[in-house]
């Protein structure tokens, strides 16, 4: 698999007990996480609000937003959407 950038829409995400939201304005359902296919490190994931607040979340590590996206196209390669992306899929 080549590398790849995607977007997903996730839905509500908890850690610890704490949900994840948007440090500016509250938003925890429907946020954008942002998803490097060939990232599998601890590094904070970047995630987006629907008023495109960004920030690097550090209770959702790279390697989650690549192991998801990577079991997505094995189980369900149909649900996603790769129009966006230069080149298609």
């Amino acid at each position: 698999m080549r590398n790849k950038i995607a977007e997903a829409e996730m839905p509500v995400l908890t850690k610890g007990g704490v949900v994840i939201a948007c440090p500016v304005c509250g938003q925890d359902d429907g946020l954008t996480l942002i998803i490097d296919s060939d990232d599998f490190t601890e590094t904070p994931s970047f995630m987006k609000c629907d008023d495109s607040h960004q920030w690097a979340e550090p209770r959702f590590p790279r390697r989650m937003g690549a192991e998801f996206l990577a079991l997505v196209e094995k189980t369900r390669p149909e649900s996603l959407d790769w129009s966006a992306i230069s080149g298609g899929n």
